[in-house]
């Protein structure tokens, strides 16, 4: 390049402590008399690490910054930030880049719930919710005497008449035997909860008496303690066979767990409604990330994604059960490039005001990618 008038031309090496005393303000490092020259020359001297900034100045007539095949990088966001109504012309075969690949979150509050953005990620949240509340859900059934009930026979026979959907008796009150005692399966996965039998009602009655007090707890099991259970170890029994008699008028047959039965028994005159009853106490907690970058991420951290990607748009899921924790810490994660090879960042690649022209200096270095958070 031909500079016919050498005094204009303000020339200024830039070394990394230049940038770390002067916080990267190009204006700065060239110093007072020589910034307000009309052509101002940068070049690197050696690889810096942080960012260049170029703020306005009228007496400014071109900028070039070369890079004479150092590197420009910054981890933590853009490489430049180019604020000149003047273009910044780029020279040279150096790498100008952000090396922005990542955007961490903690929350250490067990009482958060809420939406939350990432930083440098265009935007993209975790929600945090209580799912799963308190439910209860009654069935009855009506039969005749020496009837004999598991979970099969509940789901088979009940109508639900309180609650939405009824959870799956089978898999919560028995339906199973092995060996020589009474080994009923538990759903315990989905919070505190039992299984009850209610009372009975003449036939021609559909309310519950359980609002009478007429109520017994089967089983009340903590989650994620057993897979499978002896209902008689668990239940609140009046001694090992009959539970209650005055309950249903006879008497309760077939619980001692010993006796090789599969099945409950209940013995009476004439024909009866029989009310079960499932209760579940306990929230969930649901952790919702939604990715609103142009391109895919990966979550880390195992609090409470470990290995996730996430489309671009998309959304990860991840519940805890029977939980009130809402404490995180969720790193995200970009990688690869663009279809002009240019490595994706997190952070724009000038994040002035002003223009950096790649081309009238012939730059040949690899710049960073905006296309992730654009």
């Amino acid at each position: 390049m031909a500079i016919p008038l050498i005094s204009n031309v303000g020339f200024t090496e830039i070394t990394q402590s230049l940038v770390d005393s002067n916080s990267g303000v190009l204006n700065d490092i060239a110093g007072t008399a020589k910034s307000k020259l009309p052509l101002q020359y940068f070049k690197l001297g050696e690889n810096i690490s942080g960012h260049l900034t170029m703020n306005n100045d009228s007496a400014h007539k071109k900028i070039i910054l070369d890079t004479d095949g150092k590197t420009l990088l910054n981890s933590t966001g853009s490489p430049l930030v180019q604020n000149s109504s003047i273009a910044l012309e780029l020279k040279g075969s150096g790498n100008v880049q952000s090396t922005l690949k990542t955007s961490t979150l903690t929350q250490s509050d067990a009482t958060h719930t809420g939406t939350t953005n990432f930083s440098s990620s265009d935007n993209s949240t975790i929600a945090v919710s209580n799912v799963g509340t308190d439910l209860t859900v009654e069935k009855y059934v009506d039969v005749s005497p020496n009837y004999r009930y598991n979970g099969s026979t509940i789901d088979g026979n009940g109508v639900t008449t309180v609650g939405g959907s009824t959870p799956n008796a089978a898999n919560i009150f028995g339906g199973g035997y092995s060996g020589a005692s009474t080994n009923y399966g538990m759903n315990v996965t989905d919070g505190t909860q039992a299984f009850q039998f209610v009372g009975d009602t003449s036939t021609s009655t559909t309310t519950s008496p359980a609002s009478g007090g007429y109520k017994l707890y089967v089983a009340t099991i903590q989650p994620n303690t057993v897979s499978s259970l002896r209902m008689d170890e668990y239940s609140n029994y009046n001694g090992s066979i009959g539970i209650y008699n005055s309950l249903v008028g006879g008497t309760v047959g077939g619980h001692n767990r010993y006796s090789g039965e599969t099945n409950h028994t209940l013995i009476f005159s004439g024909t009866r409604r029989l009310w079960f009853r499932y209760v579940r106490s306990g929230n969930d907690r649901s952790f919702v990330f939604t990715n609103n970058l142009n391109i895919a991420c990966v979550l880390s951290g195992a609090d409470p994604f470990d290995g996730v990607t996430v489309n671009s748009g998309a959304t990860a899921t991840s519940t805890a059960s029977n939980s009130t924790d809402g404490t995180y810490n969720i790193t995200m994660t970009i990688s690869g490039n663009d279809g002009n090879s240019h490595p994706y960042a997190l952070a724009k690649f000038n994040n002035g005001t002003g223009t950096v022209d790649l081309t009238t200096q012939g730059y040949t270095g690899t710049r960073s990618s905006d296309g992730a958070i654009d």
